[in-house]
């Protein structure tokens, strides 16, 4: 199949045994599953982590039927969408469009599924009085976990027909041993805000959000909500059939947590990209605009970008290229709320970066992922520098980003990256299943939560905060590097680094009855 004979050539293996190597559940083959690997080193952790495995392992096999008549379904998936959104439209450009019935029903699958999530998160999010909503940030605000547990298992779903669409498209690129991009006809759909689709090999630079983005090829820039459910309605592109309710331009979405929420600075749907091929860049920083008053230095402006879950799914699938992705704050494989976020790379040597609480990190019930599968990678933070070093941190002019309260305070404490889990339950996975890696986390002894929480100790590389749950394994032959910053001196309970385990239960891995895992192979 086009899909194997491609995957031997971006891992630069000979022979399709090499490929079953690295390739998605057969990956798992190579060196035991994700699930068994933090089993057997936390039976407690892996019994935690094992009801998530439909969300970090890959359909590699193609089992979901297609539409009996797939531009149609498409059609009727986009029209639905568009309309429950309340930015109507009549996508007929799908119908005459270049795309064959098996890339067509895949794509259909997948916006059925955003259909189906987004009518689950509406309601949802609608049910929340704004008033209660720091409350739920806090504690979990009282909200019954059983209620949302048809997010997840639509998170399941969403992954899944992603997968298959991925394989879809491998099948049908033209003479995928061949170095370079390789197009996927002409086919070129731009239907605000609910689908975007580029066959071709395209510099893009993707500046408005989009619900369900395809992109085959190129070397692509996204400043947009880069598959986070967490979505700018608002402004539009300049022709497009429908203007955002605001008008047009780039999209701005959420720089504020709740007051951005209330005021419908962005909104809570469901999200997927895929990118097929190139050296893509996720996330541009800025100058400041809402953090303006904290730092002159230029920070990514919005809030949960990046295969981000809010109360709903967001989905990021990266297949190939040597990748850079930078966040703020919720993003790059985040979970909050009962939300799935997913971000998930699959060849190159990739760099990672944000401010806090990113990189596999949950909050509130939350199950975030963030999985690379192979590459050299570089996994940290940055810290956007103080206009006054002298000013006490969460005072003006301290640096860092703005806080998740009211209109937010200067807040430059690094912490809750790379497998963290905070708040009833939450869920942060952090995988790296092969490559010399590089890895800068941060802890925090103390730091001034904006809403108190029973601990405010935080820390990253698995660790668990508040009844949080935070797993990191590092699965690669290679040798890793690290540099944990304030990481806590424990009696009988060794540092992170290469070749080593961090069991959960001390004050390394977990606080507040939280649990992590640290663990690399």
């Amino acid at each position: 199949m086009n899909h194997v004979r491609r995957l031997v050539r971006i891992f630069g293996c000979v022979g399709a045994t090499a490929v079953m190597v690295v390739a998605g559940a057969s990956l798992a083959s190579a060196a035991g599953t994700v699930t068994a690997a933090v089993t057997g080193a936390s039976p407690v952790i892996g019994a935690k982590v094992a009801p998530y495995e439909k969300l970090y392992e890959r359909t590699t096999t193609a089992t979901r039927a297609l539409p009996a008549v797939p531009k149609q379904a498409l059609f009727q998936a986009a029209s639905s969408l568009s309309t429950e959104l309340g930015l109507a439209q009549n996508p007929a450009q799908i119908l005459g469009a270049d795309l064959s019935p098996q890339v067509a029903g895949r794509l259909a699958n997948v916006l059925t599924d955003l259909l189906t999530c987004y009518r689950l998160t509406k309601p949802a999010f609608s049910a929340i009085p704004p008033a209660l909503l720091s409350q739920v940030l806090a504690t979990g605000g009282g909200l019954n976990p059983a209620a949302y547990t048809g997010i997840r298992l639509c998170g399941e779903s969403a992954w899944q027909s992603t997968n298959e669409l991925e394989l879809a498209v491998l099948d049908e690129l033209p003479d995928t041993a061949a170095p370079g991009c390789q197009p996927l006809g002409q086919v070129d759909l731009d239907i605000w805000p609910v689908l975007r689709v580029d066959g071709g090999c395209r510099d893009n630079r993707y500046d408005n959000d989009y619900l369900l983005t395809l992109d085959v090829g190129g070397n692509d820039t996204y400043a947009n909500n880069a598959g986070s459910n967490v979505v700018d309605v608002n402004f539009s592109p300049v022709g497009s059939a429908v203007t955002g309710l605001r008008g047009t331009g780039p999209a701005k979405g959420c720089q504020r947590a709740i007051p951005g929420l209330t005021a419908l600075d962005c909104v809570p749907a469901a999200a997927v990209l895929l990118d097929i091929q190139g050296n893509d860049v996720y996330g541009v920083k800025q100058t400041p605009d809402h953090d303006t008053g904290c730092t002159n230095d230029p920070v990514v402006r919005r809030m949960m970008t990046g295969g981000a879950g809010f109360l709903g799914v967001g989905i990021l699938r990266d297949a190939e290229g040597n990748d850079t992705y930078t966040g703020k704050t919720g993003s790059l494989g985040a979970g909050h709320i009962f939300g799935v976020g997913i971000l998930s790379d699959g060849a190159g040597d990739d760099t990672y970066g944000a401010v806090r609480n990113s990189q596999g990190f949950a909050l509130v019930g939350g199950v975030g992922v963030l999985r690379d599968e192979a590459g050299d990678d570089g996994y940290g933070f940055y810290m956007p520098a103080a206009i006054n070093p002298n000013a006490p941190n969460q005072t003006e002019g301290a640096g860092g980003v703005r806080d998740d309260e009211g209109e937010g305070l200067c807040d430059r404490i690094p912490r809750f990256t790379q497998g963290a889990g905070n708040v009833a339950s939450a869920t942060g996975i952090f995988l790296d299943d092969a490559g010399a890696d590089h890895y800068h986390g941060a802890f925090a002894g103390q730091f001034i939560g904006p809403i108190q929480v029973p601990s405010t100790r935080a820390g990253s590389l698995g660790f668990g905060n508040n009844q949080g749950v935070g797993v990191f394994l590092d699965r690669g032959t290679a040798d890793d590097q690290y540099t944990v910053d304030g990481e806590p001196s424990v009696a009988g309970v060794p540092q992170r680094g290469d070749n080593v385990i961090v069991q959960p239960n001390n004050d390394s891995t977990g606080a507040g009855f939280g649990q992590g895992l640290f663990v690399d192979q």
